[in-house]
């Protein structure tokens, strides 16, 4: 039986939205809005062993499931939004950092660092169905619904690897001179942002 071994809280903020009386006169001081500070609601317990790294959280918005990336541990939990349990720990993606649902298909991605590979897990067996090579550290993973793409941090590498998510392959790779860090695409711009993190700038990805 797996021991409980870390929480993950959960928390929301209450803020009184009063909105500040319009200025009557040139230099006057809008009143501050009143709030409260963020309190925790829940607490989830996950299996594993305690006190070790978690890295990334995704949300399905609609089957409202919470994915958590347990690093040190290569499991991925797949949380109930409904209820606060643990429903699934999803295994063989060693040093999971990254991410992503993958609606078309109901699926995750995750990068496992400690094999450069992508892993797919299909939802409807909770377990991973393929691997996709990546070179060196993937790390965060931006979906580009629209396109039917995956954007993959390959840190190390200094790239990015672009993914065919309707056939889970990789489909290129584009080289920067820089760690890439984080990608995050933009929906109203349909556009994908990276972090060069060795030159302190952002990469727009068309």
């Amino acid at each position: 039986m797996l021991k409980r071994a870390a929480a993950v809280s959960v928390v929301v903020g209450a803020i009184a939205a009063v909105a500040p009386p319009l200025a009557t006169r040139v230099g006057a001081q809008p009143t501050p809005i009143a709030g409260q500070t963020l309190r925790q609601v829940a607490a989830i317990d996950l299996p594993g062993p305690p006190g070790r790294r978690f890295d990334y959280l995704t949300i399905d918005d609609e089957g409202r499931q919470l994915y958590s990336a347990h690093l040190a541990a290569g499991l991925l939990y797949v949380i109930d939004l409904r209820n606060n349990t643990v429903v699934a720990s999803v295994t063989d993606v060693p040093g999971v950092e990254g991410v992503a649902y993958i609606g078309q298909g109901r699926k995750v991605y995750t990068s496992n660092w400690y094999e450069n590979k992508i892993g797919v897990v299909d939802l409807g067996q909770m377990k991973v169905v393929k691997k996709i090579p990546t070179e060196d550290k993937p790390d965060g993973i931006a979906y580009a619904a629209p396109f039917h793409k995956a954007y993959v941090s390959d840190e190390r590498a200094k790239a990015v690897a672009v993914i065919d998510t309707r056939g889970d392959r990789a489909i290129t790779t584009l080289r920067f001179d820089s760690e890439t860090g984080v990608p995050q695409y933009d929906h109203i711009a349909r556009k994908v942002y990276v972090n060069l993190q060795d030159q302190n700038v952002l990469a727009v990805i068309d």
